[in-house]
């Protein structure tokens, strides 16, 4: 089995995978090393792979790679190709989601939408190569900019029942955020399929939940991705 550790800046979760099957996952309380081997089996564990983007103190990583193999993902282990785009500058949350398409969509090509604390367009070619992307504010950064930086509007929770055009103030906000990132998404497509007419369409993320009528939603996206980037998986 292989466990994976993806250390984010605002949740550090993880994945246990027997092979391609999952197993178990959840959220690790804290980047402490009882919080961390609480969530370890006590055997069969033949890869501890680590995707972070915070620094892991020295004490625990010497402790994990005294008692287990451990990889830690890195953008050089990526099977992407790259002509246009510089590479360096594309983060490794992208890198391993743009990964997940050649697994999903094998010689197709295809655009992962991320939707997180900001929204990111990722789209491969049929060759496999990590041809461009945009990123703009996530759902909830669009609602909270709107009532922090206005004197009237509220703060809303967003609905997932949405319509184009709401009837108060408060559902005229849920469109703008809803409808309107729904807008900015259809238009993302419509514009990669005139290179891409075959395009596949996958949401992941928090958040991709709010289109689940409207798109194909994997939750495991980011995890098939990380899978594909380590060795012997």
């Amino acid at each position: 089995m292989v466990l994976l550790l993806d250390l984010g800046n605002s949740r550090l979760k993880y994945a246990l995978f027997d092979g391609s099957q999952l197993r178990d996952s959840g959220i690790i309380a804290d980047l402490s090393l009882p919080s961390i081997t609480e969530i370890i089996p006590t055997e069969g564990i033949r890869l501890l792979a680590i995707c972070t983007v915070i620094d892991i103190p020295s004490d625990i990583l010497t402790s994990l790679q005294a008692n287990y193999s451990v990889h830690i993902i890195a953008k050089e282990d990526t099977n992407l190709r790259f002509s246009t785009y510089d590479p360096s500058t594309l983060g490794l949350d992208r890198l391993i989601l743009a990964e997940a398409c050649l697994s999903v969509f094998p010689s197709q090509p295809s655009l992962c939408i991320c939707l997180g604390t900001c929204i990111t367009y990722n789209l491969i070619s049929t060759a496999g190569e990590f041809i461009g992307g945009a990123i703009s504010p996530g759902l909830h950064l669009r609602s909270k900019a709107m009532s922090e930086f206005t004197d009237k509007l509220p703060l809303i929770d967003l609905k997932p029942n949405f319509t184009p055009f709401g009837t108060n103030t408060n559902s005229n906000l849920n469109a703008g955020v809803i409808s309107g990132t729904l807008f900015e998404i259809n238009g993302f497509i419509a514009s990669a399929k005139k290179e891409f007419p075959n395009l596949q369409v996958i949401l992941t993320g928090g958040d991709a939940d709010y289109y689940k009528d409207q798109f194909e939603i994997d939750p495991l996206l980011a995890w098939k991705g990380f899978l594909r980037m380590i060795p012997m998986v």
